[in-house]
């Protein structure tokens, strides 16, 4: 009797054991997720608070540093620290050191060179103490000089003659003429050679030097050529290169992927002084770092109307900034540029990770 009320003793306390230990786990579960939520709460404040503080205190440029943004802190968030680490296993290997140096020959290489060599001639030739002919033992030194020779303009009068056959015109009645052939320049009875149509265009669109400071330019080496003159063969040899522009175009359409971006251009009056209205110039590349297709184009406004005229039917991709007016290209497939992300936008990345 006695060892049955026991039994039943034991496994009444056994019981409430039992569940005094699963109140407590649960009780610990739920500790555990309050702490895990007030953990995650934390990290948010923090990310606020460090947020107005860079905005209040930090730079007003809105570049961020790519190790501040929570995205890149994943692995180490998520990682269990209890984990088995794995054997690591030391790996070696020796490579050349890369110099940043760019020596003479490397900055020199594409200049032509004329190699002048200074040799003893005549009576310099024999020895000043016994009168003996010198023997040449090498090279003293080498020397390399950058000489800058000034551009110049010249005048070619081509004369060209004109050559008829007496004995023809005797027989037949008729001279054959004939006159030798000459090169000629992209435009005809132009004075301005290909060269110089080149070079004005160089100094405009690569040096940005105005057409006005150019005829200040060229009245300085002794031609006097007007803005007038200058703009003219600067409007020919747009015309004459237009086909190379159009060709360029298609084979650009015809890519996948296109690069677009636009900016403002600052635009000169007759008077030399800026213009007040904003022009833009616009920019199509392509893709590949081969055979890369770079188009500009000018337009007097941003509209969208732009994009869509120069881009027609395009049914690839084309990555730019966030301006509204590149959903004109109906078919093209938008994707965005991240250096164009706003500082906003980088805070809600911050904030919603």
């Amino acid at each position: 009797m006695n060892h049955e009320i026991l039994t039943n003793e034991l496994d009444e306390t056994t019981k409430s054991l039992i569940e005094k230990v699963e109140i407590m786990e649960k009780e610990l579960d739920s500790k555990d997720e309050e702490i895990k939520k007030l953990k995650n709460e934390l990290e948010f404040l923090k990310g606020v608070i460090s947020n107005k503080n860079r905005k209040i205190f930090g730079s007003s440029s809105e570049q961020v540093d790519v190790n501040q943004l929570s995205l890149f802190n994943e692995a180490e968030k998520f990682s269990d620290s209890n984990a088995e680490k794995p054997t690591l296993e030391e790996i070696t290997y020796k490579r050349a050191k890369k110099s940043n140096y760019i020596g003479k020959k490397d900055n020199l290489a594409n200049l032509e060179r004329v190699v002048i060599e200074h040799k003893l001639e005549g009576n310099d030739l024999n020895c000043k103490d016994c009168g003996e002919p010198l023997t040449e033992i090498g090279v003293k030194s080498r020397k390399e000089i950058i000489r800058y020779i000034p551009a110049k303009l010249m005048v070619e009068e081509h004369v060209i003659y004109s050559y008829a056959c007496k004995s023809c015109e005797k027989e037949t009645g008729e001279s054959n003429i004939i006159s030798p052939l000459i090169s000629q320049t992209i435009f005809y009875n132009c004075m301005a050679s290909n060269e110089l149509i080149a070079h004005t265009i160089i100094l405009k669109y690569q040096h940005a030097m105005p057409l006005y400071r150019q005829e200040t330019y060229f009245d300085m080496m002794g031609a006097t050529l007007s803005r007038q003159t200058l703009c003219n063969w600067t409007m020919s040899a747009a015309e004459a290169l237009e086909p190379i522009y159009t060709n360029m175009k298609k084979e650009l359409l015809n890519r996948n992927y296109i690069h677009a971006d636009e900016t403002t251009l600052k635009v000169i009056n007759d008077n030399g002084k800026d213009s007040k209205s904003k022009k833009y110039m616009w920019l199509y590349m392509s893709e590949t770092p081969y055979n890369t297709v770079v188009l500009y184009d000018y337009q007097s406004t941003r509209s969208s109307s732009c994009p869509k005229n120069f881009l027609g039917d395009f049914k690839g991709f084309l990555q730019t900034d966030g301006y509204n007016g590149y959903n004109s290209v109906e078919g093209a497939k938008r994707i965005y540029c991240l250096a164009h992300i706003s500082f906003n936008n980088i805070l809600s990345i911050q904030l919603s990770t």
